[in-house]
């Protein structure tokens, strides 16, 4: 017999009840009707009575060995990312307990800005449709960054090239802008002012870096006599000005609201902390594509997502990035 506040029980196939200990149990939160669905349809989605969606979990769920143990069957813990507890930052916390093993069904928007690692008590569907939004919007910023600079490159010829450089660095600035603008939150919430401690370890930690990844291609270039950067050629091409423009302002700007906004916050938010940091630094470091100085750039990016994290702030990343490349472009001018 139901209680008075409960729903009969239904089922899913209708009128197909599944066999006695198995098929998944399931209670709406909402109108609490109570579902029996049959095994085959676990990991699809559900229409309750009341015109909620719910998500049917794809681990074996017995209620039977529930009833057993004298547990009661739990209901689903449901999200609503208007109404949802907010970190510190803002972030979207995750309703309930970190720890107790709930899984939360319930659709998340892939625009929420959540919290770092919220989405890993997320349901497969959930992280899936995270993971596909997250590599849609890398790849777009990747298209914003390097097609401009390849199609100066195919459409020139010689120093034209070079030239067009900063032309090529302005055109993939508005495109960034545009997409950051569409994506989401975690490209804008970082342009926030941070406190002046974290700008004067920036200023530091640039002047060590290039003292440290001098060091390192000097080197370099006595093991392997014939390695060259390359930036020596191009900084006598464009000249100091169009130089710091196309080597430290842009890579600057751009790379971190990327790397340290975009990608950060969403690998964070489902990896955790440390594990969206180091996805991050990598990825940071892949992309230059130069293995010889990959240490370089893995350590310089996973510092600057530590900074990041503890600026609640891109500006100060963005500073030492500048300097750092700046620097470079002034030794070799």
């Amino acid at each position: 017999m139901t209680e008075p506040n409960e729903q009969p029980t239904r089922t899913w196939p209708d009128g197909r009840a599944p066999e006695d200990g198995t098929g998944v149990e399931l209670s709406c939160v909402h109108c609490r009707t109570h579902w029996r669905i049959h095994d085959r349809l676990r990991g699809f989605r559900l229409r309750c009575s009341c015109d909620r969606w719910l998500e049917v979990p794809t681990a074996p769920a017995s209620a039977r060995a529930l009833l057993a143990s004298g547990a009661e069957p739990a209901l689903p813990v449901t999200f609503d990312a208007a109404h949802a507890r907010l970190d510190g930052r803002g972030m979207v916390e995750m309703p309930g307990d970190d720890h107790d093993g709930d899984v939360i069904y319930t659709r998340i928007p892939v625009d929420a800005p959540m919290a770092p690692g919220s989405m890993r008590r997320a349901s497969n569907s959930n992280q899936q449709r995270w993971n596909n939004r997250t590599i849609l919007e890398f790849a777009l910023l990747m298209s914003a960054l390097l097609l401009p600079q390849l199609g100066v490159w195919l459409l020139t010829s010689g120093n034209e090239y070079e030239l067009l450089l900063p032309f090529s660095s302005l055109v993939s600035g508005v495109l960034v802008a545009l997409i950051v603008a569409w994506a989401g939150p975690y490209g804008r919430v970082g342009f926030r002012l941070a406190r002046p401690r974290f700008f004067l370890e920036a200023v530091a930690v640039a002047a060590l870096a290039v003292v440290l990844a001098s060091l390192y291609v000097m080197g370099l270039e006595a093991l392997l006599p014939e390695t060259d950067s390359g930036m020596e050629g191009l900084v006598e091409r464009l000249g100091f000005g169009a130089s710091i423009l196309v080597i430290a302002v842009t890579p600057a700007v751009l790379e971190e609201t990327i790397f340290r906004g975009l990608l950060q916050g969403r690998l964070m938010a489902l990896f955790g902390r440390f594990g969206g940091l180091f996805v991050t630094a990598s990825a940071f470091a892949i992309v230059h594509g130069a293995p010889a100085v990959l240490p370089i750039h893995l350590s310089i990016g996973l510092y600057l997502g530590w900074l990041r994290e503890r600026a609640d702030s891109l500006l100060p990343g963005i500073l030492m990035h500048f300097l750092y490349n700046g620097t470079l472009v002034w030794l070799e001018f």
